[in-house]
């Protein structure tokens, strides 16, 4: 019962989108807006009828590119590569500073190591390729993560 609770305030705390010429509804954490000229990482997911899924989105911003290839999570000695087409999921823009991002569908083993990896006061992203940059996630990004995937297990289990 109280795990039931917990999820369903994690879900009543997401901002909310519909997006009525798609049919899709956007759930997305409320600590702060995922912009692609940030040096962030943070997770969403749509709704459209009874099909549910998550994105994962990772980005960067600096004044050098790091022309990145392969993209890390890591938390306590454990590490995930995050596997994404450079042609498909990645995006770049230098309009003003040099921005780097993917965005991408999560598959079912990035979900589970998610949800280790949000608890971890030690989680990190890498993004890496001709140079490499690491950072450690704040408090707000790991929340976020937590709150997005417990909305996500509440509306899996259809509670509203």
């Amino acid at each position: 019962m109280k795990e039931t609770v917990e999820k369903l305030k994690a879900l009543n705390k997401l901002r909310k989108n519909y997006d009525d010429v798609s049919g899709i509804t956007w759930f997305k954490q409320p600590y702060f807006t995922h912009y692609t000229n940030t040096n962030l990482t943070s997770i969403y997911m749509g709704e459209n009828g009874s099909n549910r899924w998550l994105r994962l989105m990772m980005s960067y911003k600096g004044d050098d590119w790091i022309f990145f290839e392969r993209a890390y999570l890591s938390y306590d000695g454990n590490t995930k590569e995050i596997v994404f087409d450079n042609y498909d999921d990645k995006e770049t823009e230098n309009d003003g500073g040099l921005w780097e991002w993917i965005d991408l569908t999560v598959t079912k083993d990035v979900e589970m190591f998610l949800r280790e990896f949000a608890k971890s006061k030690s989680a990190k992203m890498r993004l890496t390729g001709k140079y490499t940059k690491t950072r450690t996630l704040t408090y707000n990004e790991r929340q976020g993560i937590l709150d997005v995937l417990n909305g996500y297990d509440a509306l899996e289990k259809g509670i509203k």
